[in-house]
């Protein structure tokens, strides 16, 4: 029997690309449903590291909907150009597939000509540089108080942008007012994805604000808002800063000495490690604390460092954000300014936007 070789060959190719896809869609759904360690024994059996998996999974997670709108779209049939394919919006993806431009032998110079289409769109609060200073922002305090810190929605959005991979699910355990569901709300002004590639999820000791219906109450010493989070935001309260600002109770960080703070955040650490799984990344944003009457010094973000690398994390990227202290210039500005001079103690203004990956190896991307 004679065969058609260049049919099969080509029908072979397209099919393969198709495959990886619905596969990959699988693999997205088995890792929604089913608890982390049966997921795993179950990778294992079908001989399919984690991080395959993940990758896998978002490719399926991002590209399965065009198998419905497109039928006729091939599809490449290696993993690195459909992970490519995968980075870019949904508007660009139905583009593509309707002109024709996604097909079995396509390269990543192609990939990336339709990427350059995307880069133009990125809106301009989102940085390029890892200095995060917003001169005005976009998302500016919403729950109308002045009592204590909080913050801007802008630093949140850049988070997510650099940060949160497609279909992850998102949680904020320090929620505060909710800034992070109101950013995400907001998305169709900066992000350029499918509306329902992320689910975000809030839970803080004292749920407050125009959110509060939204947040869970939770404290994170006793256990974990949730059984899994792909990427998680914390904004710890600042020691030394913030006493009595958010509560009065003991287990409030607020409301604790250096010390205690440390202890609280090893629990947290860990407590995050067993609700991540493989690759999940945490973003945890602090500061330095500076004592000027005192003059002691707290470099809380290399604490920070060594507490999640002992938790199983390793450091994959950090930012700098401004705590806007000199924003409001004035008489006691003014004072606290000189005295900073005077004791050569300067003031903290800068908070580091530490993003840790959890891994057994730092060889990750």
């Amino acid at each position: 029997m004679s065969r058609d070789w260049k049919r099969y060959l080509s029908a072979a190719r397209a099919d393969a690309g198709r495959a990886i896809i619905e596969q990959g869609k699988r693999l997205y759904e088995a890792r929604e449903h089913l608890p982390e360690k049966r997921y795993l024994e179950l990778l294992a059996k079908l001989c399919i590291a984690p991080r395959e998996a993940r990758n896998l999974a978002i490719i399926g997670n991002r590209l399965h909907f065009l198998l419905k709108e497109h039928p006729g779209t091939k599809f490449p049939y290696r993993i690195r150009l459909l992970s490519l394919l995968a980075e870019l919006s949904t508007k660009i993806l139905i583009e593509a597939a309707s002109d024709g431009m996604i097909h079995p032998a396509m390269t990543e110079v192609e990939v990336r000509e339709l990427r350059g289409i995307v880069r133009e769109s990125i809106p301009q609060v989102i940085r390029p540089t890892d200095n995060w200073n917003f001169s005005s922002l976009y998302w500016p305090r919403i729950d109308g108080w002045e009592g204590h810190g909080y913050i801007p929605g802008d630093l949140y959005a850049n988070c997510l942008w650099y940060y949160a991979r497609e279909g992850d699910t998102v949680v904020d355990p320090m929620a505060g007012s909710g800034m992070l569901l109101k950013v995400w709300e907001d998305r169709n002004v900066w992000y350029d994805s499918s509306p329902d590639s992320l689910t975000i999820a809030l839970s803080d000791l004292s749920p407050r604000g125009p959110y509060v219906n939204h947040i869970q109450e939770c404290d994170l010493l006793e256990a974990a808002p949730m059984i899994r989070a792909d990427y998680i935001i914390m904004d710890p309260p600042y020691c030394g800063l913030v006493d009595g600002q958010y509560s009065d109770f003991h287990n409030d960080l607020a409301n604790m000495n250096p010390s205690d703070w440390i202890n609280a955040m090893n629990v947290i650490a860990k407590r995050f490690s067993c609700i991540q799984p493989e690759g999940g990344r945490c973003t945890v944003i602090v500061p330095n604390s500076r004592f000027i009457t005192t003059g002691e010094r707290i470099l809380f973000p290399e604490i920070v460092r060594n507490i999640f690398k002992e938790s199983g994390y390793y450091l994959f990227d950090v930012a700098y954000a401004s705590r806007r202290t000199q924003q409001k210039q004035g008489r006691r500005m003014g004072v606290l300014n000189n005295k900073a001079r005077r004791k050569k103690v300067p003031l903290a203004d800068i908070a580091e936007v530490l993003t840790f990956v959890k891994c057994d190896s730092p060889s990750f991307n």
